[in-house]
């Protein structure tokens, strides 16, 4: 009999345990052609102003709480055309993400030589950090 009920106390802490944890997306695309053709930036899992230049696209979200990581290389000369969506901060008033997916580098994110924005509003904030090496960004999001 004690046999049977731990089991289904087991049982029950493990139900308990998987339908208390979300599941991530992730997704990669070659090109922005590609994440385009997919609907993820009309979707809303990509930001609107990744660059037609973008490539190495990494995406992964939370269908959940609807936070997104992104990660996207791109020419250095582009640069200031998709940043102007946003508006430049220092690091110390970047929120970095508490939950990220395994492939997110946080080490990355926090060298003095990358430059840091804040996207879009309240509603649908995000951050973007453009490494120092001009040519490789993270976007994340809490909308």
């Amino acid at each position: 009999m004690l046999r049977f009920w731990v089991t289904i106390t087991l049982g029950t802490l493990i139900l308990l345990g998987v339908s208390g944890c979300s599941e991530l997306v992730d997704s990669n695309y070659s090109t922005y052609q590609q994440a385009a053709q997919s609907g993820a930036i009309e979707s809303g899992w990509l930001p609107a102003f990744l660059p037609e230049s973008a490539s190495n696209i990494r995406e992964s979200h939370d269908p959940e709480t609807n936070q997104i990581w992104v990660s996207f290389e791109f020419p250095p000369e582009e640069l200031e055309s998709f940043a102007a969506f946003c508006t430049s901060v220092s690091y110390d008033q970047v929120t970095l993400p508490d939950l990220a997916p395994r492939w997110w580098d946080e080490k990355a994110l926090n060298d003095p030589w990358n430059a840091f924005y804040v996207c879009g509003d309240t509603a649908s904030l995000g951050y973007l950090a453009v490494l120092g090496t001009g040519d490789q960004a993270y976007f994340w999001s809490y909308r």
